[in-house]
């Protein structure tokens, strides 16, 4: 059986992170968090988040300025 992508919008995406929309505007807009446009909005693909995600926990580690929930 082959899993179809998770499909996540915008809000969705922020609640994940921990962090606001607009920051994830921003991401966009700096091209750090890929998506796609669709009629009603952006969506985000699950993988590419939880990318983003693991990259920001591991730069977390060594950076003071990123902020985590332990």
């Amino acid at each position: 059986m082959v899993k179809s992508p998770k499909i996540l919008a915008a809000g969705d995406v922020a609640q994940l992170l921990d962090v606001t929309y607009q920051y994830i505007d921003k991401l966009v807009q700096e091209g750090r968090l890929p998506y796609q446009q669709t009629s009603s909005g952006r969506i985000f693909m699950e993988e590419d988040v939880m990318a983003f995600k693991r990259e920001r926990d591991k730069k977390a580690k060594t950076d003071a300025r990123i902020k985590r929930k332990r």
